[in-house]
């Protein structure tokens, strides 16, 4: 019987111990520009700068605290993802022509999470490509970089595809009036940039289920912009979720 009791107790502790995990310590939710942290204040900086000479800067600072919320949370097990701009880990993979084994996903998820570089490289690689086959339409980069092709033939990918392109823009906004406060020179690196060029375009604003959004503007200038499918489109390994 005492040995019975004891067992009892140790599970006890065992079940104790386990119920202390400090969830309290991670708030789970982010936070507002205003009220970045140091950290997310350089990570939001780098991703910026990294993307101002391609045009890209609004537009990474924008996914970067989308995806991570500015590096807060570097890392997503169900896609899986990882870096702060949450790449695709599989499609990281298969990209550089290696074996997707158990081990190599977490060699390359570490990577992303610690090398804020190379994950830069690889989301500007990737919207550097959806630039070239989307002839510059910023509105079907973005849902490109999120779905890749599969949102122009499923509905329901073409939501979540436009839901993510709604989401990025009302970043973007936020981020023209942020990043110059916290630094006027990297804001004057985006001389050029094509989030900023199609949002000033878009002037029409309506409300849509979720946001403030400009749609009849975006018909618009996607009819303007209409583009024929290039034959090259599949030569490319597409890191979609």
């Amino acid at each position: 019987m005492k040995k019975i009791w004891l067992y009892v107790c140790v599970v006890c502790v065992i079940l104790g111990e386990m119920s202390a995990l400090p969830l309290h310590k991670i708030e789970g939710k982010c936070v507002k520009p205003k009220k970045f942290n140091k950290n997310q204040k350089q990570v939001i900086l780098k991703a910026f700068k990294y993307g101002a000479k391609d045009g890209f800067g609004y537009t990474m600072a924008a996914i970067a605290w989308k995806e991570s919320c500015a590096g807060e949370y570097r890392v997503n097990f169900t896609d899986p993802s990882a870096g702060i701009y949450h790449a695709h880990i599989p499609g990281i993979i298969k990209k550089y022509k290696q074996k997707d084994s158990a081990f190599m996903r977490n060699m390359v998820g570490e990577l992303l999470m610690r090398d804020d570089e190379f994950a830069s490289q690889t989301a500007l690689e990737e919207l550097g490509y959806w630039h070239k086959v989307r002839k510059g339409n910023w509105y079907e980069v973005i849902k490109s970089y999120n779905k890749g092709f599969s949102w122009e033939k499923d509905k329901e990918r073409d939501k979540m595809a436009q839901a993510y392109f709604e989401d990025v823009a009302k970043r973007v906004k936020e981020l023209q009036t942020y990043i110059p406060k916290i630094s006027s020179s990297a804001s004057r690196l985006a001389k050029k940039d094509y989030a900023l060029e199609f949002l000033n375009n878009a002037t029409q604003s309506v409300l849509s289920e979720n946001n403030a959004m400009i749609k009849d503007s975006v018909a618009s200038y996607r009819q303007k912009h209409k583009n024929t499918k290039s034959k090259e489109e599949q030569k490319f390994i597409i890191l979609e979720e």
